[in-house]
């Protein structure tokens, strides 16, 4: 089965617009995806409203009437993505109240509000901002409320700059406790292929926490593009599923009403 679990539609503020859900769907199908998630951006911040999110309202019933157009071709699962879903009530509540079939939890700000994105890394401490990362990370964890956690990596993204190559090599202990959580919470660890369009020019997270992950117990991963585009959707799938297989997985967990189910890759 060829999966696209991670993907957004003009309903996120990032994502090139106008792009509907239904345009997603049929470029998923034409592209001979067999299960796709469809998870727009709804973030949260604890000091100011989530004024860059658009009609979460409107973008769910786009999906689920999208889903039932083209549930003759693809498997459409309605998704979001939780952006700093322990950095309000309002989070969780938003949660509750829906009927979703997947919860992607990301941290992609920091509590200062900022996006890890615009952070000026030349002028910062980056050992002691990803010491805080990760801090925020497990704290994300803690609180919990999704199903998949996105894109550990995230800040190796974006922190690059001069001389200065980004790893989480140094901080595997670190890595190690976030991953932890994962199994002992039942995440699914996901396989994000943003990284392709960037300067690694290749999926993530790095492989040799794919491995820890599997040697630690985790059973659950999940494998997004990250698609911000219609021309963009499965790309790097296919790398994520070789990376996934190396590393000893042969399924990919799919939430399905919430509810966790394998699927052969």
């Amino acid at each position: 089965m060829r999966v696209d679990l991670h993907m957004h539609t003009g309903y996120s503020v990032d994502a090139a617009s106008p792009q509907t859900a239904a345009q997603k769907v049929r470029a998923c199908a034409e592209a001979g995806l067999d299960i796709i998630g469809i998870t727009d951006h709804l973030d949260f911040f604890r000091r100011r409203g989530p004024s860059e999110n658009r009609d979460a309202e409107a973008c769910l019933r786009d999906i689920r009437a999208a889903k039932e157009a083209f549930a003759d071709q693809i498997e459409v699962l309605v998704g979001i993505e939780i952006g700093q879903v322990h950095a309000d009530p309002a989070a969780g509540e938003f949660i509750r109240s829906h009927e979703l079939d997947m919860v992607i939890g990301s941290l992609h700000a920091m509590p200062n509000d900022l996006d890890i994105y615009f952070h000026d890394f030349a002028r910062l401490n980056c050992d002691a901002f990803l010491r805080d990362y990760f801090d925020e990370l497990l704290k994300m964890e803690r609180y919990g409320g999704f199903d998949v956690l996105a894109h550990i990596d995230y800040p190796l993204r974006v922190m690059r700059h001069g001389d200065y190559v980004p790893s989480f090599d140094q901080y595997m202990d670190r890595v190690r406790q976030v991953l932890r959580a994962c199994v002992e919470r039942g995440y699914a660890l996901e396989l994000n292929a943003a990284g392709v369009a960037g300067w690694q020019r290749k999926v993530g997270p790095p492989q040799n926490i794919l491995y820890e992950y599997k040697r630690l117990g985790g059973e659950r991963i999940s494998i997004g593009s990250d698609s911000h585009a219609l021309d963009t959707v499965g790309r790097g799938v296919g790398d994520c599923v070789e990376n996934a297989k190396k590393a000893g997985f042969s399924s990919v967990t799919v939430f399905r009403n919430r509810r966790a189910e394998q699927v052969e890759i």
